[in-house]
């Protein structure tokens, strides 16, 4: 099944269940893999709006925002996520990333801190 075929029938989803986050999180994901990243950023945010709390949700929202260098609007969605799953390397990592970006370099710090201390006691 090509792209274009998967997002129409996801889309046909949402017409019949227009309050489902997993559609729109689905659907961005498909817009994502596109290339068509502002679209792919709404899906995801109506998706977070529908249910902050899901981790798929989350992360995929998150990492958008971070590629597309909007760490401002990243930071609140890496901590929600990280609240769920408080030792995900990564996201650690790029929620640092996030605030040394923004030059919030004592927020930076305190991540990379709680990364090297998680990796070694754990790696």
């Amino acid at each position: 099944m090509s792209f274009v075929e998967a997002l129409e029938r996801k889309l046909d989803q949402l017409m019949k269940e227009p309050d489902h986050p997993q559609t729109f999180n689905h659907i961005g994901v498909l817009l994502y893999q596109m290339k068509d990243l502002q679209a792919a950023a709404m899906y995801f945010q109506r998706a977070y709006q529908l249910n902050p709390l899901n981790e798929d949700v989350l992360y995929n929202y998150a990492s958008l925002l971070y590629q597309q260098g909007e760490f401002q609007q990243a930071i609140p969605i890496y901590k929600a996520y990280l609240a769920l799953n408080e030792n995900d390397i990564e996201m650690i990592q790029k929620l640092g990333d996030c605030y040394y970006h923004l030059g919030e370099y004592e927020s930076a710090g305190k991540m990379y801190e709680a990364l090297q201390k998680y990796r070694e006691e754990n790696l």
